[in-house]
């Protein structure tokens, strides 16, 4: 029961890292250029939800290969 609540909490914190990784990243970019001007509000909104997504699926992704990596132990047994 433990090891679930200690998966949780790095899920989490690996969800929330990734996610303001992913805000920080894309602040860099341009994006008052694709909308219309003076739509600061939806610009921020786009941002975020994007941030959400990316930093979701790359949170995924870094999880699903460290859980393959340690069922690769029963493949050699």
């Amino acid at each position: 029961m433990q090891s679930i609540g200690s998966q949780a909490v790095v899920t989490i914190i690996s969800h929330v890292g990734f996610i303001v990784l992913s805000f920080y990243g894309l602040q860099s970019l341009r994006l008052e250029q694709l909308f219309k001007p003076n739509h600061i509000r939806q610009i921020q909104i786009v941002l975020m939800f994007t941030a959400i997504v990316m930093g979701y699926l790359v949170s995924q992704f870094f999880l699903e290969i460290i859980a393959q990596a340690r069922n690769i132990i029963f493949l050699v047994q």
